[in-house]
């Protein structure tokens, strides 16, 4: 059995140019990240309000939603600290 490369929830690798299409720049991943993000939250919203409105929802699936919020809001977070970080220590260097 071949094991595969792990990939994140909801993302697809870049492979750079594709047929004629050039590679998407940091501004168009990082599009593409946000409106993942605002994805993710807005499904886990969209739990607790039915929650809270009386449907029938389980209340395992508005768990698994949340969490899933939390760690996209904590990676996000993260990789942003670590960009700022980045950012200073080129801003820092000695020309």
């Amino acid at each position: 059995m071949e094991i595969g490369r792990i990939q994140g929830v909801g993302l697809q690798p870049q492979t750079g140019a594709v047929a004629g299409k050039p590679a998407a720049g940091f501004a168009d991943l990082l599009s593409n990240a946000l409106s993942q993000l605002q994805g993710i939250s807005d499904n886990a919203n969209s739990k607790v309000n039915a929650m809270a409105s009386g449907e029938d929802v389980e209340l395992h699936d508005v768990m698994l939603a949340l969490e899933a919020e939390s760690l996209a809001m904590s990676f996000a977070t993260t990789l942003r600290n670590k960009a700022v970080e980045a950012y200073q220590e080129v801003f820092r260097m000695q020309m």
